[in-house]
């Protein structure tokens, strides 16, 4: 009934079909003597707003035998979740399909199956359906409102949704934004059958420590301040940092250590128990998620590896020769491929305001900290993010203008921006991708440079795709206009996905 509830109030959601065809007939098509042709391969249909397959599915049957001797038949099932024989998935009867589209996110096959009653010969065309809903595919936004208070803007295929926490929640979180992160299997609860289930989850989490996770299927709120933890309540002084989808169970980081619930052999409720190690922060990287997943530790102003199933934290030790101060305070942070599967954390010294750039590609030590130059378009900037896979650079914004600095050369270019006008301010940049490539489908994959810019309250996004070595050669293919000020972004896949993504390499950024 709740889902019900939060369809009806959320009108827009979507659903994107992309379909293979395929031939599975009981007998070859010269001994059953028919022939199927038309079946959309790919189709992009409305969910949940009355949309009728039969005005868009119109496949042709081409045979010699008589009409009053041929039965159809429509069967749908999920790849992920159906049991049993296709045949237990009857959906319509007839040669028309009469089906209206009320589908969660997921693949489903669905199987045409024209049979010739005589001979019980059927003839059977499938084709692979994947699906998603408006909340299950796009770019979440997070933002800080004119009150100065944390909300969440949605850009999907149809447009803009703003102010998802206010309208779901009835007021934005208190607070300025602090956080944005997309965890993938997360567990939780399902009210609605009161068992443990898994999906994907999207947490927005404030400067004041409030924090709200909504499941990306239909942006129903699942977790909030009060339910995450076995113990009760999240006491006041907790900030939280991130999530993180682990080969064995998944992490929570936050100011009071890092916790942890088990996935690999059994269901979890989504709680979350007590920390271990030092206090952590939402910069968190992983260069071998068997070795672990480093993350910036507040309180003792350095790097630590938490093990990949959370039973103890230790510090990455500076590698021979190097050195750094020990009273520095992370400011941004990213994971190169093209530099080495190389985590970055870029530090600031609040007494001087020297920065210094730690880099490690072992999982055990601090391979590297270069002091960057105070005078630098990096050491001067407000705004920084990684390149995850396309060039070995940092983007930073100094002075209105976008600079890539090169992790391996130690050098800056300025980053031309097309169709961007002179007169609007940047204020925000990210690089966003997605990146399976070995346990789950690659057609959501993508590589996009996001550019931000601020006209008093209003914000202005600027997505380029098809770069060049980190550069956009070509205009943005899409542009989005919302209030508030932009903070964070994140991607939302509609690929329930489990912990074999944790062997992704880089999948999607997981700090800025």
């Amino acid at each position: 009934m709740k889902k019900t509830i939060f369809i009806a109030l959320l009108t827009g959601l979507s659903l994107s079909w992309s379909a293979c065809t395929d031939d599975n007939s009981s007998m070859g098509n010269e001994v059953v003597g028919i022939v199927v042709e038309g079946l959309a391969e790919d189709l992009n249909v409305a969910s949940y707003q009355g949309v009728n397959l039969k005005d868009l599915i119109h496949p042709t049957v081409m045979t010699t035998i008589p009409e009053e001797q041929l039965s159809y038949a429509w069967y749908l099932y999920s790849n992920e979740n159906s049991e049993g024989r296709y045949k237990n998935y009857l959906i319509a009867s007839g040669k028309e399909l009469d089906y209206e589209v009320n589908l969660p996110s997921g693949t489903y096959t669905l199987v045409f199956e024209v049979t010739n009653t005589e001979t019980g010969y059927a003839k059977i065309v499938e084709s692979t359906i994947r699906t998603s809903t408006s909340f299950s595919r796009g770019f979440y936004i997070l933002k800080e409102t004119n009150e100065g208070n944390t909300d969440l803007d949605m850009l999907n295929d149809d447009g803009l949704l703003e102010d998802l926490i206010t309208n779901i929640s009835g007021s934005p979180l208190q607070g300025k934004p602090y956080n944005l992160t997309m965890m993938y299997g997360g567990a939780y609860i399902d009210e609605e059958t009161n068992e443990m289930s898994s999906t994907n989850l999207i947490y927005a989490i404030s400067d004041e420590g409030k924090i709200k996770g909504y499941r990306t299927e239909d942006m129903l709120e699942v977790f909030n301040n009060d339910n995450m933890f076995y113990s009760g309540t999240m006491p006041a002084s907790e900030q939280p940092g991130t999530f993180v989808t682990g080969p064995t169970g998944n992490f929570y980081f936050s100011n009071t250590g890092v916790r942890y619930y088990e996935t690999m052999f059994n269901s979890s409720t989504g709680k979350y128990g007590y920390p271990v190690g030092a206090g952590a922060s939402k910069y968190v990287q992983v260069v071998n998620a068997m070795a672990g997943y480093i993350y910036w530790s507040d309180d003792e102003h350095g790097l630590k590896i938490v093990d990949y199933n959370c039973m103890g934290s230790n510090p990455l030790e500076p590698a021979e020769g190097v050195t750094f101060p020990n009273d520095l305070e992370c400011i941004s942070s990213s994971l190169s491929v093209t530099a080495g599967t190389m985590a970055w954390f870029l530090c600031e010294q609040p007494s001087t305001g020297d920065r210094y750039l730690l880099k490690t590609t072992s999982s055990q030590y601090v391979d590297e900290a270069t002091q960057i130059a105070p005078d630098s378009h990096l050491g001067r900037s407000t705004i920084q993010g990684g390149n995850g896979h396309s060039a070995s650079y940092i983007y930073c914004v100094d002075n209105g203008k976008v600079y890539a600095y090169s992790l391996t050369e130690d050098s800056e270019i300025e980053v031309p921006l097309p169709s961007i006008p002179s007169g609007e301010t940047i204020t925000f940049i990210t690089n966003q991708w997605l990146q399976f490539s070995s346990f789950y489908p690659t057609e959501y994959n993508f590589d996009n440079l996001v550019v931000g810019t601020q006209t008093g309250d209003t914000y202005k996004l600027y997505f380029y795709d098809g770069l060049n070595g980190g550069i956009p050669v070509n205009a943005p293919y899409k542009t989005a206009t919302g209030t508030g000020k932009v903070k964070c972004i994140r991607f939302a896949s509609p690929v329930i996905v489990d912990m074999y993504i944790a062997y992704e390499t880089n999948p999607f950024p997981m700090a800025d």
